[in-house]
């Protein structure tokens, strides 16, 4: 049986090595959220947000390195035109992220 692999730590860039899905929440100041699903294409990379735990977490969370600019096409404009809209954040299962997913950087001590 093989070792499990390294959770990804918090602020580590990861990159998409093969495209894949990733569940997206739209995040709101109300007690209130939305999500659905977005397309992550190969070269897109991503900084962790899941915090390291034990025994790991069934989904990583991540915000594209280009949030800004991928903002408009993950985020609908009625969306992000609701005055209580915040930002979004970005998951994907932890077994398909170590598939589609390769390290790239390490900014965590």
């Amino acid at each position: 049986m093989s070792e499990p692999k390294p959770f990804p730590r918090r602020g580590q860039i990861w990159e998409v090595t093969v495209g894949c899905d990733a569940h997206i929440q739209y995040l709101f100041s109300a007690p209130i959220t939305f999500s659905g699903m977005v397309r992550l294409l190969a070269g897109e990379r991503v900084c962790i947000m899941t915090e390291d735990t034990h025994p790991q977490p069934a989904m990583v969370s991540c915000l594209p390195v280009r949030y800004d600019e991928l903002h408009d096409q993950f985020v609908p404009r009625d969306m992000r035109e609701t005055p209580r809209y915040k930002g979004y954040l970005l998951s994907v299962k932890t077994e398909a992220f170590f598939e589609h997913f390769r390290r790239v950087e390490d900014k965590v001590p």
